[in-house]
């Protein structure tokens, strides 16, 4: 005999035929203990079996209290970009439902140029007035990933990717018909665009964007990259990456701030052999660690922004103009270059969100602010040419250091409030002048300067005793003419020897910015 007992008067219940599923429930299920009943209203059912009485709950909307959730999908799942999402929607975390999902969608068009779109939404069975979504595995952030992709003949592709209040979607859009070499090329960024997606939804979050970056430049010319995570408290991320023939760059905010880097490559003429790059750029790479290391910043912020201006630079392509007033002779161009970074023009900047560390001076804050550039002008012709390259930095922190012999343990008591308040203002420049005239190099000038100033605010149980602000500065110049004129003279730099490139490679080491030496 099958009984129902209603825990809801309220709530009619008809009592459906004894289905396999139940019958198996019961076989394995023992009594229930009166606190296993959820405290919303439902109806037990009461099936006897082999003298074992095994409940079977059911909501106030007529659903099993045990089953799972329901899962939909906007169209057929046996696609590869589908199997994908399969194994993702359900992950606790955002680079687990992006997983190898960026990647899918361009593989689609190794054999496909054509648009698509899917969805999987996973609701609970139980919701008031029917199945009702639910946060993927509990999650309540929003993640919104777009890629743009412009090819050179003008069709125009977009990729998005959003995840959030239980779903799960992608779609591919083209704005035209897409070619077997454009399809290729949009291919070939899978693994490079799956890379940077895995970095920024990481916790920390990190940069790789070195395959967008080696992006076919004959056959695309642009891609975009936009990344958002919200609600999700310290982990919310928001970056843009734009890629075209004429710049590079890339934003980036988190919890602890935001960097923004952007690289001018529309003048070749200024761009350098790879070895000259690969010398300014970890010049650059020891100045950047000197700088946070000396305000206090970051290292997590400072590390990406590190990776960017290391990926933003690493490769342009190759030159395509030449340096003004060097068509007389290679070495000219060869000296000329040497006398420059051999990186593009470029201007950077990263700041941390201000940290208030001393609970009893709110106001008095840990900051950290840190730009840096290079700017080039050329003027003339192949025959007659001027240049002028400067790099500067600027640096301004602040932060609490304990007083010597002591530690830092900042709280609400007098007794803590013994530190240093240290504030920096830090300013760095290097500029260098060419000029040239019908195959002779005239002027090579190189002025570095620096001005620094440090302010160190002494408290003993919070009372200031002493404030002291120290200057420094400095500033050097330099003829670089005498140091190539000799090899001009004897023939050394037309003959293009070991001593000329000797002198070229130390000439490139003086004009890179160092704003610890100067």
């Amino acid at each position: 005999m099958t009984t129902l007992s209603s825990l809801n008067v309220g709530f009619p219940l008809t009592a459906a035929p004894l289905s396999s599923t139940a019958n198996s429930l019961a076989s394995t299920a023992g009594v229930v203990a009166e606190d296993a009943v959820t405290e919303t209203a439902s109806t037990v059912v009461t099936i006897p079996y082999a003298g074992v009485e095994s409940p079977i709950v059911y909501t106030q909307h007529g659903t099993l209290a045990s089953a799972g959730p329901t899962i939909t999908w906007a169209h057929s799942n046996t696609d590869a970009v589908s199997l994908a999402m399969a194994g993702d929607y359900m992950a606790g975390t955002m680079s687990g439902q992006f997983y190898n999902l960026g990647s899918a969608l361009l593989d689609r068009f190794k054999t496909t140029g054509s648009n698509f779109s899917q969805s999987v939404t996973v609701a609970s069975a139980g919701a008031a007035g029917g199945a009702g979504a639910i946060g993927l595995s509990g999650q309540s952030p929003q993640g919104d990933i777009k890629l743009s992709v412009q090819t050179a003949s003008g069709v125009k592709v977009d990729i998005e990717m959003d995840s959030g209040d239980g779903t799960l979607a992608v779609s591919v859009k083209s704005s035209g018909t897409l070619s077997g070499t454009e399809r290729s090329a949009l291919a070939k960024l899978a693994d490079g665009f799956q890379k940077a997606i895995d970095g920024l939804s990481a916790v920390p979050p990190t940069l790789d964007m070195s395959g967008l970056t080696q992006y076919d430049t004959s056959v695309l010319s642009s891609v975009n990259m936009q990344f958002d995570v919200t609600g999700d408290g310290p982990n919310n991320v928001s970056a843009n990456i734009s890629l075209d023939s004429s710049a590079r760059s890339v934003s980036l905010t988190d919890s602890a701030g935001t960097i923004n880097l952007k690289v001018d490559t529309s003048d070749s003429a200024v761009w350098g052999s790879g070895a000259q790059r690969d010398q300014a750029i970890a010049s650059y790479l020891t100045q950047f660690d000197n700088a946070n290391a000396k305000g206090h910043g970051n290292t997590a912020l400072m590390s990406m922004f590190k990776d960017a201006f290391t990926q933003l630079n690493s490769d342009y392509g190759t030159s395509s103009q030449q340096l003004p007033g060097t068509a007389y002779a290679p070495w000219l161009a060869q000296s000329d270059h040497a006398m420059l970074t051999g990186l593009a023009d470029f201007t950077g900047s990263m700041t941390d969100n201000p940290v208030s560390s001393n609970p009893m001076l709110v106001n008095q804050t840990d900051t950290f602010s840190y730009q840096v550039s290079q700017s080039t002008r050329t003027g003339g012709n192949l025959l007659d040419g001027k240049i002028s390259q400067t790099q500067r930095s600027h640096l301004q922190a602040s932060y609490h250091q304990a007083l010597a012999g002591g530690t830092l343990q900042l709280r609400k008591s007098l007794a803590s409030q013994n530190y240093d308040y240290v504030q920096l203002n830090d300013d760095a420049s290097s500029t260098v002048n060419i000029a040239t005239k019908r195959g002779k190099l005239l002027q090579a000038t190189l002025n570095q300067a620096s001005n620094q100033s440090v302010r160190q605010s002494e408290y003993v149980r919070g009372v200031l005793v002493s404030d002291v602000t120290t200057p420094t500065n400095t500033s050097v110049s330099k003829d670089l003419l005498t140091l190539l004129q000799p090899l001009f003279d004897d023939n050394q730099a037309a003959q293009n020897g070991s001593t000329w490139q000797q002198t070229l490679s130390g000439i490139h080491g003086m004009v890179l910015l160092n704003a610890s030496a100067n």
